[in-house]
């Protein structure tokens, strides 16, 4: 929540404070255990300019750094809860595979974001648009399983055409290595196994989804 400021009677803050709660509520639901995003280029970073000037003009300044510091927190505190997963199958990651300077763009996506919401009615279109670019990336990505879980094994992409038989093709082979490496190393086939399994129950589980 942006905290008030002395201005809480001007109505242009008043409503601008308001997007700005409204937009932490959606970014809330971003899940940022995988998705990437890229440092501003110099078109963001003078829309960042641009928005701050026009915010310092309508007196909107220390709502601009509130809602700022109010995102990245929320961002620091979704790669938190993202830290650990306990549905990481067949490997040691347990982490979130986000690299610190891919948290560092995905606070300041989430800082832009906001900074839009605090100047939408004091600049045009196309400097909003930029502002929101990466945040917008973030949440029409949010939903991607991770890498690696077993919600991305079990769950089988939406394929069209011969897409559906190259999973299936792909499974087959796995239970193949699976009957090789089961006779040579033993453990590397149950992983092949148990992945070969996995996606041939996720196969069948959407056989009985599209036929009905």
């Amino acid at each position: 929540m942006v905290p008030a400021m002395n201005d809480a009677t001007d109505p242009g803050i008043v409503a601008a404070r308001a997007r700005v709660d409204a937009l932490l509520g959606r970014l809330s639901r971003a899940e940022l255990g995988v998705i990437v995003v890229d440092l501003p280029d110099d078109d963001r970073l003078d829309a960042e300019d641009r928005a701050r000037a026009a915010a310092e003009t309508a007196h909107r300044g220390e709502l601009l750094d509130a809602s700022r510091a109010d995102a990245r927190e929320l961002a620091m505190r979704a790669f938190a809860k993202a830290g650990f997963s306990g549905t990481w199958a067949l490997t040691d990651m347990a982490v979130s595979v986000a690299r610190s300077g891919d948290r560092v763009a995905a606070a300041i996506a989430f800082e832009d974001a906001a900074t839009a919401e605090v100047v939408e009615d004091l600049v045009d279109d196309e400097t909003l648009e930029t502002l929101r670019s990466a945040s917008d990336q973030l949440l029409e990505m949010t939903g991607m399983p991770m890498p690696g879980s077993l919600s991305a094994i079990a769950t089988p992409m939406e394929f069209e055409g011969r897409g559906l038989v190259a999973v299936l093709a792909v499974a087959l082979l796995l239970l193949a290595a699976a009957a090789v490496a089961f006779v040579v190393g033993g453990r590397a086939g149950l992983v092949a196994l148990a992945l070969a399994v996995t996606m041939m129950i996720g196969l069948w589980r959407r056989r009985g989804r599209t036929a009905h």
